[in-house]
């Protein structure tokens, strides 16, 4: 059984609509996590960007506070609001020559995980090698001065994400409510998002997609 067969069994299972369904997609950040919501018709494999957004964390949280942000958003915001039948993450892989704060990310991808639970919504991944084949994206190559190389996939995720949509140079904070550049983390969301319908081969409608429409809705306090 392949991967999106069995998603469509969880779906089923779980009593959901396969001709008209909701994906979460996040991409996974301690300072902000940045989400992709999509319809998607199983059934005749068409999707339609809906909305996409930023979570900002306080700067003054500790890592427990993060995490029930987070926990809170999947359980009320993204369940009663966005109506998600489904969550779909960036895999999340150490780098073991950068272990400082490296538990951070798959703690809170734990959390967004017992939430969904609560919900009875299901969680998978996809790896970022994954999604950015799909995409066709390729990094920028640049050499130090100690000769090593280093990729940089950040601006050209968001030239190629801005190839299809309209993403706003700014967004508002869910934290100060103070418009502040936006961050890769929703670009990267949003290739989490096509990367993945790309994989199982759906048509995607881009036009119509609105932007941090959690703005008034999701508190910028942790409940």
């Amino acid at each position: 059984m392949d991967n999106l067969e069995q998603i469509e069994k969880e779906l089923e299972e779980k009593g959901t609509n396969l001709g008209d369904s909701r994906f979460l997609f996040l991409d996974v950040s301690s300072t902000c996590t940045g989400y992709c919501v999509a319809e998607l018709d199983f059934v005749n494999k068409r999707a339609k960007i809906d909305n996409a957004g930023v979570l900002w964390f306080n700067d003054k949280w500790d890592h427990q506070d993060k995490y029930s942000y987070i926990f809170n958003a999947i359980m009320t915001y993204f369940e009663i609001v966005e109506k998600v039948d489904y969550i779909i993450h960036e895999a999340y892989s150490i780098n073991m020559k950068q272990r400082s704060g490296i538990m951070v990310v798959p703690e809170m991808i734990g959390a967004i995980k017992v939430g969904a639970a609560e919900n009875n919504t299901k969680v998978s991944s996809i790896t970022p090698q994954t999604w950015r084949k799909q995409l066709e994206i390729k990094p920028d190559v640049t050499i130090g001065k100690d000769g090593k190389k280093t990729r940089d996939y950040k601006n050209p995720t968001k030239q190629k994400i801005l190839e299809l949509l309209d993403v706003p140079e700014k967004s508002v904070s869910n934290i100060t409510n103070n418009e502040r550049t936006t961050p890769s983390d929703m670009y990267d969301a949003l290739g989490v998002c096509l990367g993945w319908l790309e994989q199982y081969g759906f048509k995607v409608k881009y036009k119509g997609c609105k932007f941090n429409t959690h703005i008034g809705t999701l508190e910028g306090e942790k409940q």
